[in-house]
């Protein structure tokens, strides 16, 4: 990866795939979101919190496998789910900070030069004819923008979750229709007894800061995890069917 700040003259030739940005989740088990995607999220995946290794900070994702560069939605070409998460939607960009001997504060968009998604044969481009943004890059600075914005009101939810001692870590023991057992740890979710239970001032503050159904996305989308099990057990036959055919 090398990352430099998006000119529109010096990369105005470049040519983008955006198809294969997709390509890059191939082998991601956990992919960030932000607050704003939870009720979309909800409909497909599971939505867990794990802890920063550097900073100890939660953050919400999306759990694609049940182990680590184990993506069960990618089908070989592209992520065959109806909604894919801005953190990947956006790439080969990303959001950086001006250089600080600017004087500037502020973010800006980043390019990684050494993407995939650069390809001699990219459909899109960044400026338009006249030199103008492109309708591809207004959409991905409307896509920085959500992530950018969402951060902050996932540092919210994040906080009100923590200060409501909410979060609990899960532990997933499967036995997969081979016999095969998985264990997965690492991770946490809503406690719901404690939620259920919380006093009615607590609950009020929730329904007042909008995060109610925040939380009952969380607790709706534990249900994808049987999916992500139905799913691993159709690739482990696959590949014990693709094993009989070669013997």
């Amino acid at each position: 990866m090398h990352l430099v700040e998006l000119s529109r003259e010096e990369h105005s030739e470049l040519k983008i795939d955006p198809g294969l940005a997709e390509a890059s989740a191939a082998r991601q088990h956990l992919i960030p979101i932000v607050v704003s995607e939870f009720r979309k999220a909800a409909t497909q995946y599971p939505i867990v919190f794990a802890k920063n290794p550097e900073t100890g900070r939660f953050a919400p994702y999306v759990l694609n496998g049940l182990e680590p560069e184990e993506n069960l939605f990618w089908s070989g070409a592209k992520m065959d789910v109806a909604y894919v998460p801005l953190n990947i939607r956006r790439r080969p960009f990303f959001v950086g900070l001006a250089d600080p001997s600017s004087g500037a504060n502020d973010n800006v968009l980043c390019i990684d030069i050494e993407s995939a998604c650069i390809t001699a044969s990219g459909q899109k481009s960044i400026v338009d004819a006249d030199g103008g943004d492109s309708p591809y890059l207004k959409e991905i600075l409307s896509i920085v923008g959500k992530l950018v914005q969402g951060q902050t009101q996932t540092k919210s939810f994040i906080d009100t979750s923590l200060s409501l001692d909410l979060l609990c870590p899960i532990v997933l023991d499967i036995v997969l229709e081979d016999g095969k057992p998985l264990h997965v740890e690492g991770l946490y979710s809503i406690d719901e007894d404690r939620f259920r239970a919380l006093d009615r001032d607590k609950v009020e503050r929730l329904w007042n800061e909008g995060l109610m159904d925040l939380i009952y996305s969380v607790i709706i989308s534990t249900g994808q995890i049987f999916n992500l099990i139905r799913l691993r057990n159709e690739r482990e036959s696959l590949n014990r069917a693709w094993c009989d055919d070669e013997n």
